[in-house]
């Protein structure tokens, strides 16, 4: 899966100019990303916290999973998160400029998140 991971992850970096850095992860484990290495854990962490504040507002408002974020952080940029809504399912914490395509950017790590899954899925139905 993680050499594909890469290219689709390759692919979503070079079509989508509004993502500056991500990280696409499943669980604890990092697929792929082009932060620092050494804040791969931390975006983990903030992007599982993400996760569970809209986990926690989907169940109050009795709603689907939250599947997608976008937070606007003034000046500094914006932050973008999308996730499947499974148990250690694929998802993607990436940063983005003020003026990001907010749908667009939503549309490469999604599309990014599919490309990597169905690789997953290829493989497991060929062992």
């Amino acid at each position: 899966m993680y050499e594909s991971a890469e290219k689709a992850f390759k692919e979503m970096l070079d079509i989508s100019t509004d993502i500056d850095k991500a990280i696409l992860y499943a669980g604890e484990t990092v697929v792929t990303s082009n932060f620092p290495e050494s804040l791969n854990a931390a975006m983990i962490a903030k992007g599982q916290q993400l996760a569970a504040m809209g986990d926690a507002r989907a169940a109050d408002m009795k709603s689907a999973p939250l599947t997608q974020l976008v937070v606007d952080a003034g000046c500094a940029g914006m932050v973008f998160f999308a996730r499947e809504p499974k148990a250690d399912g694929l998802a993607v914490l990436a940063t983005g400029k003020k003026d990001s395509r907010i749908g667009l950017v939503f549309y490469d790590m999604k599309t990014c998140m599919r490309d990597a899954q169905e690789v997953e899925e290829e493989a497991e139905a060929e062992a």
